[in-house]
């Protein structure tokens, strides 16, 4: 029997953010710990190859990066205007960005000190169709490599620090519409355990500390708020995504060195709570760069020589840059918002 999504257990959903938000200023001193990025297309910072011009490319091309001075304002293969959550992690480690993207560093003898990002856009914990971009349990597979090659060493695992980001939606658009209550917890059982058993993975490998993203609120992604003319969150789906938080809350358990990232909490605080952080967006579901006469296109479609999205003036007034990703200044505030709690996790002093 079909089971309607919009009437599962609530009980899943008490008590899925938990992790506690507040922002500290900048310390003045930072420890030198290496970054290891795993995941997708919120943390990749150009690990996916740039092919021709199309939906799975538009990373490397014009708007992407267009408000990204530290690039040049040009496109580096992440899906933003800008900089992306593991480039803002990596600042609170003392560095200026993301590690160097895991196809740059992978036939050296060495690393670079800060790390390596492993994480490719489109990415999941299940493979998508004809295997182009690496799993999550295929990226450790390459970081296991790193390590037993000595690539990666004891000195550089012992202050390391991982963060997974399985977070996109992107394994969740394999669901149907009309699985009943059943299939849909399975898969969600499944999806969970493939994060968790990552994390277990990178510690037995011997990351220190791992942080690990929850999901934020999907329904809020402005492919879901387009039926409103961006209006409103699709309910039914952010259930999905808390009901996806709470088991993976609990699968990850109570070490003291996993931190879950509550982005469902944070999103929508700063969205949403009528905070001066929350006022800066004065667009809040509507993406800056958009395709309005064509709901399938992309950001950044050109045919010939006509353009076939619309870029906003200001992209530091919206929270979203295309359908599913935050503007730079969006990830800005997200990370503003978690960067205390991240820095009491680390030992980061003031």
């Amino acid at each position: 029997m079909k089971i309607v999504f919009a009437i599962c257990i609530c009980l899943l959903v008490s008590g899925a953010h938990e992790v506690e938000s507040r922002s500290h200023p900048a310390p003045r001193r930072r420890p030198n710990k290496p970054l290891f990025v795993f995941g997708d297309s919120f943390v990749d910072a150009g690990n996916l190859p740039r092919y021709g011009r199309d939906v799975t490319s538009r990373g490397w091309y014009y708007p992407y990066g267009s408000s990204d001075d530290s690039h040049g304002n040009g496109a580096t293969g992440r899906l933003s205007d800008g900089l992306v959550q593991s480039d803002l992690i990596a600042k609170i480690l003392g560095r200026k960005e993301s590690p160097r993207p895991y196809r740059l560093q992978q036939d050296q003898d060495e690393i670079d000190r800060s790390g390596v990002n492993f994480a490719t856009a489109l990415s999941g914990v299940y493979e998508v169709p004809q295997k182009v971009v690496p799993t999550l349990a295929q990226q450790i597979s390459q970081f296991r490599s790193m390590v037993q090659d000595g690539m990666i060493d004891d000195q550089d695992l012992m202050n390391s620090v991982a963060l997974v980001s399985i977070s996109d939606s992107r394994d969740y658009v394999r669901v149907s519409v009309t699985a009943s209550y059943d299939e849909f917890m399975s898969f969600v059982g499944g999806l969970t355990d493939g994060i968790a058993d990552g994390v277990k993975q990178l510690q037995k490998l011997g990351v220190a500390k791992v942080l690990v993203n929850s999901v934020p609120p999907l329904g809020c992604a402005p492919w879901l708020t387009l039926s409103s003319n961006y209006s409103r969150c699709d309910s039914r789906i952010n259930t999905f995504a808390s009901i996806h938080n709470t088991l993976l809350k609990q699968k990850l358990g109570e070490s003291q060195d996993v931190l879950l990232l509550d982005l469902y909490t944070t999103f929508s605080n700063v969205v949403e709570s009528g905070s001066t952080v929350s006022k800066q967006f004065k667009h809040k579901y509507t993406p800056c760069c958009d395709t309005p006469d064509n709901p399938s296109g992309y950001c950044g479609q050109v045919d010939g020589n006509h353009v076939q999205y619309s870029l906003c003036q200001n992209p530091d007034k919206y929270f979203y840059w295309d359908y599913e990703h935050p503007t730079q200044a969006g990830w800005e505030a997200v990370m503003e918002t978690l960067e205390g709690s991240i820095m009491d996790f680390l030992g980061i002093s003031y």
